[in-house]
């Protein structure tokens, strides 16, 4: 494979990786001078063809899906090397790892960056999903890593078409299976929630560093995601938090209805995570003034007897003289607190007021919001996020205005509104060229581009109306929403004309339906022929139909016959005898006009002996002469459609 150019464009520069379904390969595309990756399927898959069709079809729909964190799929085509049929996917070359591999090198991640690198899968499955595209593969080897840390999710649509083809036994399944949904591992139908549980796998394999089921029988471990208690991944790493516990423990139900209904759910309670929302609620207590509830001193202490009631049958103790009834005793209490109130009420609001704390408003433009939540949280006042706004020359996250001044005074718990950055969303541009306005309107709709027409140019190659070019082109890359500009044809500068059907008509009649055309007769050839009689025309320079410049002129040959009528047979057997055949075109009633064409084969040598119009529905009988072993084959509109050969 090193060094072949698929479609006279990509040419292969070296062998990067072998997956359970094929080869992948790093290659130079030469048409947009860029490095890309060409995953080819193995032979063993070609002789399937509902395999291929579903393969393509479900690479094409991948190929919708467009965001940073997908690996982009180009181009899907299928070329011949060595005699056999490669298909193959072309896709955007990604330098870096797999999250398989920095699981290896690292043994487990920190738990933010597992949480960052899971909201990070989310996006992507997001975009995915909102499609009704399911992943059903997601593991750690299919997830790569950029040197500057993003996640690229790779893939999409193929595990469709892998469960779908008896090859089983193979290394793809045996390490997927450790990943698989309790709903894949039995056999039975999946949506985006399947995803969700895998991903869950992945998680906890970057929190512990291996999975949490293991054999060495593939059908074992999937048993186990369908039987076994799911451990948390605090069992095996003290330091996970039990948010992330909980967040794990619902991607990894064993009933679909049970986990989260889909992957905006787990972005938003990672963030809580990632921004201590959790720590802020369960570290929330109420603060008493003090004085106005008794102390713990006035409670028994430990190892202090409480006072009995009176026992059974016995007196209780006697009253002292000259003491208050109980009830009254509480009534002058309550007078006495209401009346304390109403006059040291100012001066204890005064007091808790002078407490109360003045803070400056930070700059938080440029931070990233978990670094801007927890300089809030430090100086006591909060942050909310209002807006966001798409923008790809800061990170995602970034903090791009404020709705308060820095330096301006702030209360405790007071709100600062920020606007945020997103990540533009970009769209892989298609091939619009030779379509109709309508026709590329429609593509771009579906992909959410604009269509804006440059400039009308002539044309003699594109027909009128049709896209001549387009910027960009295709392939390239362009912002969600963006808009693709085209030159349209204004069809040949010079008049076109049709060709008329010449074929069994004289001369004179050739050149009066050759002018009535506006076009002349070119140069008149002989060619032995018997489909049509002597000196009419069995050949024309043209198909009848096809549009060429007025004025033009059409070389024709006519049907010429032997000189000498008279032949003298050779002996009886010998292989030089002349015989006579009838080759019979009977074709279905379509009423289609269709061009037939015969040729001879005689002696390794192959001549036309003609063509001719014959409508669908017509049988037509056209006689020829050859000797033993000659060959007459039938073409119609350029198809074989069947061979004699003299017997």
């Amino acid at each position: 494979m090193i060094g072949n150019i698929l479609a006279d464009r990509y040419e292969i520069l070296k062998k990067i990786g072998t997956g359970g379904m094929g080869d992948v390969f790093q290659a130079h595309d030469r048409r947009l001078d860029r490095i890309v990756a060409i995953k080819t399927l193995k032979t063993e898959y070609n002789d399937d063809e509902n395999f291929i069709r579903k393969f393509r079809r479900e690479s094409l729909a991948a190929a919708s899906i467009s965001h940073p964190n997908i690996v982009s799929i180009y181009d899907v085509g299928v070329e011949t090397v060595n005699d056999s049929d490669l298909y193959y996917i072309v896709m955007e070359f990604i330098d870096g790892k797999t999250l398989k591999d920095l699981v290896k090198e690292e043994g487990k991640i920190s738990q933010n960056l597992a949480l960052n690198y899971t909201v990070q899968i989310c996006e992507a499955l997001k975009v995915a999903h909102g499609k009704d595209i399911v992943h059903r593969d997601i593991k750690s080897q299919n997830i790569m890593l950029t040197k500057d840390n993003r996640i690229k999710v790779t893939d999409f649509g193929i595990a469709r078409v892998a469960g779908n083809t008896t090859v089983t036994a193979t290394n793809a399944v045996m390490g997927s299976v450790h990943y698989f949904s309790p709903e894949q591992a039995r056999g039975q139908t999946v949506d985006a929630r399947s995803d969700i549980y895998s991903l869950g796998i992945v998680l906890f394999e970057m929190l512990t560093g291996q999975v949490p089921f293991d054999s060495e029988n593939p059908i074992t471990v999937a048993l186990m995601h369908v039987q076994n208690r799911m451990p948390l991944p605090s069992e095996l790493n003290p330091s996970v938090s039990p948010a992330v516990d909980h967040i794990f423990s619902k991607m990894t139900e064993k009933k679909p209805q049970e986990r989260y209904d889909n992957v905006s759910q787990i972005i938003t309670d990672i963030k809580d995570v990632l921004l201590n929302r959790q720590a802020q609620e369960v570290g929330q207590t109420t603060v008493m003034a003090p004085g106005l509830f008794p102390s713990s001193s006035a409670q028994p202490s430990k190892g202090q007897a409480k006072k009995e009631g009176p026992e059974e049958g016995k007196e209780g103790p006697k009253k002292k003289k000259g003491s208050l009834p109980l009830g009254m005793l509480g009534a002058l209490v309550a007078v006495l607190c209401i009346a304390g109130l109403v006059f040291a009420g100012p001066k204890i609001k005064n007091f808790f007021q002078a407490e109360e704390m003045v803070i400056a408003a930070d700059n938080l433009v440029g931070l990233t919001l978990e670094e801007a939540q927890a300089l809030a949280n430090e100086k006591g006042y909060q942050i909310k996020v209002i807006a966001s706004e798409e923008r790809d020359d800061v990170a995602e996250n970034t903090v791009l205005s404020q709705d308060v001044e820095p330096n301006t005074e702030l209360k405790e718990d007071d709100v600062v509104g920020v606007t945020v950055s997103k990540l533009q969303e970009y769209v892989v541009v298609p091939d619009l060229e030779n379509m109709s306005f309508d026709q590329a309107q429609r593509i771009l709709d579906r992909l959410n581009l604009k269509l804006e027409i440059a400039k009308y140019e002539d044309d003699d190659t594109v027909p009128k109306d049709r896209i001549i070019s387009q910027n960009p082109i295709e392939g390239a890359s362009i912002a969600n929403g963006g808009t693709v500009s085209v030159v349209m044809s204004s069809g040949a500068n010079e008049e076109m004309t049709q060709v008329p059907n010449l074929t069994g008509v004289g001369l004179e009649k050739a050149k009066e339906l050759l002018a009535l055309q506006n076009l002349e007769l070119g140069s008149v050839g002989e060619k032995e022929n018997y489909s049509v009689d002597e000196g009419e025309v069995c050949w024309q320079q043209y198909a009848p139909g096809s549009q060429v410049k007025e004025g033009t002129k059409v070389d024709v040959y006519i049907a010429s016959r032997p000189q000498e009528e008279e032949e003298v047979d050779p002996p009886e057997g010998s292989e030089d005898k002349t015989k006579r055949l009838n080759l019979q075109v009977n074709l279905s009633d379509d009423g289609q006009e269709h061009m037939v064409e015969i040729k001879k084969v005689s002696g390794g040598k192959e001549e036309s002996l003609g063509s001719f119009s014959q409508t669908g529905g017509e049988t037509t009988s056209t006689p020829v002469e050859g000797k033993k072993g000659d060959q007459f084959i039938i073409y119609v509109d350029g198809s074989k459609y069947k061979t004699e050969t003299v017997q």
